[in-house]
């Protein structure tokens, strides 16, 4: 948030707040999400390199009233760009409150062409983030210069895209997910800078490599269409382009057809990519073609073993380098370390191998012989040894229920502990047994609060009530096709979605789906999330036999997941090569990324036929960003790739809105 503080703010800070609405021109009866007239903003709109000339410039307020709801127009009168392209607006207009999300849109306008030529297709748009206290009035920055072009459209849509209804005036979220999207409207800044309207290489807390090349090479298949009349080709080949398969709307305008690619990534996409002129006049880009055209930013730092997201979309990790030294560290929603170089220590933190946040914003996390609990701002709060007892030995993971009690499956005591808010064992001295030699390896905490566990040699899910007694039967729900279930999850509806911890022809990058009653929905093997794409370029291409250690489910009940493949150049064998990429399917099990998976032109987790970087954790934010945990290797957000949901898990659980969207 750009920040300017006025003299009534000041006097704030001396005599408290207060005080200062009694003062005379601090804004009597104001209150902090009262309107004021905001202040003169001025800026520049680009076709390309080139301006535009008379476009019209209205400023909106992103809608409160529903996902894609109507923005609100704050100018009563659009301002037009004069023969540089440069516009101002002098106040005339009101924020609806502090917490308002602005974002300004250019539409219209000669890009360079013959007097009296006006492109009807070129839209843009800048995402400019909410107003603040500025001289004494609700405002945008008024110093901040604002570019308008090709690239900071790409960012914008990108990062609002979960929160559009497909055009320039219909962005908005529920009541319940303010804080989703005002992360996406500031994500934006990591992908551009919206004074310049240049493309980043590297996010503004300096963490963080950006798509540089992807935001310029898709800013320069926009300019084909924004440096024309709009009528005809190029327009008409973008636009046929980006139209979704399946009886998709095609888009007539330069906005709506960059949100049309960003939800259909895997679309046409070298047919795109041609589209570009052979002189672009954004650079670096990308060469060749893309696999698809997904935007990734990797942030650095840290040996990531384990993911969460809290409330306010901040990211919580584990670290965990073999022998040490072990850490807990936590990203803001934007990338930025919250935790400090060395993050959160102590405590008796050992091989951590699960993260998970309770209702009320604390941290647990699972290690070897015991439980730590953190406060939201990284204070051990469970003593110097952690929690211990209670059968703890090899934990496997950690979830959390809506009260707030911890459920551990324990690899090396054969059981399942419970503990309460406080750390206090309530599953007896041995655990809760989930009925037979088990190896239970994951679990997960249902709607109603019965916890699900995967037990990974018993090849079953035991199903347990809040107070530790076995609902499924004392072997546990059966799962065909040789599947050892790990990772527990639940959609929407309460179905119960389960990865497989053992590697074999049968269940190949599969995930499996039962009912809230146990009764297997998904075919014998589960769901496969790859299919072998043959041969691509000179590469033979094959899905590896690989354990989809990583999945979380979006708010339509999308299951994102590991992709591994296998690529042996065409002719000869050398060392085969290997790369993880983010995988797609539907809630019915339809295959929804392309052959080779997403990979937000990073191809992530590339390595030699003796090792990689394997997916470990995947996340979904309240904005739909997925973020991507690699065992060796970085941290990746996919922005505004999914469908938002409800975090922590335990909110929803809570809340009774467990994988629905905010």
């Amino acid at each position: 948030m750009r920040f300017s503080a006025g003299w009534c703010e000041r006097l704030c800070g001396v005599f408290a707040a207060a005080l200062c609405v009694s003062l005379v021109g601090c804004g009597v009866g104001i209150s902090a999400n009262g309107s004021l007239a905001g202040g003169a903003l001025r800026g520049h709109v680009h076709g390309g390199q080139q301006p535009i000339v008379g476009a019209s410039i209205q400023l909106y307020a992103a809608g409160a009233t529903g996902y894609g709801s109507s923005a609100t127009p704050l100018l009563s009168s659009a301002v037009t760009t004069d023969a540089t392209g440069s516009f101002s607006i002098t106040g005339g207009y009101t924020c609806p409150s502090s917490t308002s999300q602005l974002y300004i849109v250019a539409t219209g306008g000669n890009p360079g062409l013959t007097p009296g030529t006006n492109n009807a297709a070129s839209a843009l748009m800048t995402a400019l983030g909410p107003c603040s206290l500025n001289g004494g009035q609700y405002t945008l920055d008024p110093t901040s210069f604002i570019s308008i072009n090709e690239v900071t459209t790409v960012a914008s849509v990108y990062a609002l895209s979960a929160f559009m209804g497909g055009d320039a005036t219909h962005v908005g979220t529920s009541n319940t997910n303010a804080v989703g999207l005002a992360n996406s409207f500031a994500i934006v800044n990591n992908l551009v800078n919206t004074t310049s309207g240049a493309a980043l290489a590297t996010t503004p807390a300096g963490n963080g490599t950006a798509p540089q090349a992807a935001v310029n090479t898709l800013g320069n298949v926009l300019a084909s269409c924004v440096n024309s009349t709009g009528v005809g080709s190029p327009c008409s080949a973008l636009f046929g382009n980006a139209t979704p398969v399946g009886g998709g709307t095609t888009p007539t305008d330069t906005i709506q057809a960059i949100y049309d690619i960003a939800r259909n990534p895997a679309n046409n996409v070298s047919a795109l990519y041609a589209l570009a002129s052979a002189t672009p006049p954004f650079q670096p880009t990308l060469s060749p073609a893309p696999n698809d055209w997904m935007l990734a930013v990797t942030y650095s730092g840290g040996s990531p073993t384990g993911m969460a997201i809290d409330a306010s979309g901040n990211a919580w990790f584990t670290n965990a380098v073999y022998g040490g030294p072990y850490s807990v560290s936590e990203l803001n929603s934007n990338g930025a370390v919250l935790s400090g170089t060395n993050g959160y220590t102590g405590g008796g933190l050992t091989v951590p191998t699960g993260i998970a946040i309770d209702p009320t914003g604390n941290v647990w996390v699972s290690g070897t012989g015991n439980v730590l609990k953190l406060s939201s701002t990284g204070t051990i709060l469970s003593g110097a040894n952690g929690y211990t007892g209670g059968g703890l030995n090899k934990p496997q993971g950690i979830a959390l229920d809506g009260q707030g009690a911890a459920w551990v499956p324990d690899f090396g005591s054969n059981s399942v502990i419970k503990l309460d808010n406080n750390g206090n064992i309530l599953s007896g001295a041995s655990g809760f047994s989930t009925g037979a030699s088990s190896a239970p390896a994951g679990v997960g905490i249902d709607v109603a609060g019965n916890a699900w566990v995967g037990n990974n040699t018993a090849q079953t899910v035991t199903e347990l009530s809040s107070n530790g007694s076995v609902i499924s039967g004392s072997g546990g729900y059966p799962t065909t096709g040789n599947f050892s279930p790990g990772m527990v999850a639940f959609d929407a509806s309460g179905n119960v979605w389960l990865n497989t911890n053992l590697t074999n022809s049968q269940n190949l990058n599969n995930v499996m789906k039962l009912s809230s009653t146990g009764t297997q929905l998904s075919p014998a093997g589960g769901y496969p999330n790859c299919v072998s794409p043959g041969v691509v370029g000179a590469y033979v291409i094959t899905c590896l036999w690989w354990d989809p250690d990583a999945f979380a489910i979006d708010g339509a009940g999308n299951v994102w997941g590991e992709m591994a493949l296998e690529t042996k150049e065409n002719g000869r064998v050398p060392n085969p090569m290997f790369y993880t990429a983010l995988s797609k399917i539907s809630n019915t099990g339809t295959i929804l990324s392309p052959a080779n998976g997403f990979t937000g032109q990073t191809l992530l987790g590339s390595g030699g036929s003796s090792g990689g970087a394997i997916t470990s954790t995947i996340a979904i934010d309240g904005g739909g960003n997925v973020w991507v945990l690699f065992s060796a290797g970085p941290v990746a957000e996919f922005v505004g790739a999914a469908t938002p949901v409800v975090t922590p898990f335990s909110l929803g659980v809570k809340n009774g809105t467990l994988g629905q969207r905010p």
